[in-house]
């Protein structure tokens, strides 16, 4: 099996193509290691994959058309899985740009990309920032309600229309994958959880917006990755055109004070923050519906919050990690 794997070097792109090459597969990874947060972090993750015979990696912006087309046209994978984006919330309006260039315009390039070579498998990465204020909880997929609080969750709607509308007259099956809050060892540091943990260990500034009444689903990125790969053998069984969008999450929202409170008790010090008003971009609450998923894939994200966070802390209190936490951090300022 053949699978095209873009944000390979990110925290969740990085985690699967992994897992890809354990299971046997051939992927070839794609990146272009923006320099959103830590390049060097980026670098790190790949280092991992390249001791893998059967791993490739090309270093391009997932907005280059031609050449996405060509490297799917040459390596005919069974499944592209698209995992690169311009993630977070934050970004201010002046570099709004940066969402349509790799969310809008590059998503439409690798979409169009497997539709014209006929990619059998399309999964791609759509997120639980789509749901906004109004959807009632827990999030169903088939909730209308839609109205995303940020540009960057109106951009992962609008990656689920674009797919829709060019899916259905073509032989590629594909697959939106509404990711609730992954978090884990080699995560993302623009991330609460990972801010947090920096702050205790490494002595990164960390800011709380709002009160820490505002909940996430926090998913382990081991289970997240066992539901994508589930996910994509049974997207296998349906007709090509078929296409539908799935919401990866367990269903056990955590407040962001009962995080620092975590974080605190496993670490034995304390959180030293500044506060500032909550932003208008976050979602107050995030709770995800797994049922449809459990449908699908058999079971859904398990682990529980306070086992990943220990395995999250223990990696960051990694001598190897430690050195590099508050730099790393710091980049995502």
């Amino acid at each position: 099996m053949r699978a095209v794997v873009t944000g390979s070097s990110g925290f969740i792109g990085a985690a699967l193509a992994k897992e890809l090459l354990l299971g046997g597969w051939e992927v070839i990874g794609i990146d272009n290691h923006s320099s959103y947060y830590s390049v060097e972090l980026k670098e790190v993750r790949l280092a991992s994959l390249r001791k893998f015979a059967k791993f490739d990696f090309i270093q391009i912006d997932v907005t280059s058309r031609d050449v996405i087309n060509s490297v799917i046209e040459k390596f005919a994978p069974q499944t592209v899985f698209h995992l690169a984006a311009q993630a977070g919330v934050r970004i201010p309006n002046e570099q709004i740009h940066k969402y349509v260039d790799s969310n809008l315009l590059g998503f439409t390039s690798v979409l169009q990309a497997c539709v014209v070579n006929k990619v059998p498998n399309f999964l791609f990465a759509s997120s639980s920032s789509v749901y906004g204020d109004l959807a009632e909880i827990p999030y169903i997929e088939g909730e209308r309600n839609l109205f995303p609080n940020s540009f960057y969750g109106a951009t992962k709607l609008a990656n689920e229309i674009l797919a829709k509308s060019i899916i259905g007259d073509s032989v590629t099956r594909a697959r939106g994958m509404r990711f609730f809050t992954v978090y884990g060892p080699m995560g993302r540091p623009d991330m609460a959880y990972f801010r947090i943990i920096s702050n205790i260990v490494a002595g990164s500034q960390f800011e709380l917006y709002g009160d820490g009444k505002t909940e996430r689903d926090f998913t382990f990125v081991d289970d997240c990755v066992e539901m994508i790969i589930l996910l994509e053998k049974e997207l296998r069984s349906n007709k090509p055109g078929y296409i539908d969008v799935v919401n990866i999450g367990g269903g056990h929202p955590i407040s962001i004070s009962e995080l620092i409170e975590l974080c605190v008790l496993e670490l034995g010090k304390k959180l030293d923050y500044t506060s500032s008003a909550a932003n208008p971009k976050d979602a107050a609450r995030t709770m995800a519906d797994p049922n449809y998923l459990i449908q699908l894939a058999g079971s859904k994200p398990n682990t529980p919050f306070e086992l990943g966070l220990k395995k999250t802390i223990s990696w960051a209190l990694n001598s190897a990690t430690s050195e590099q936490l508050r730099k790393w951090t710091e980049s995502s300022s």
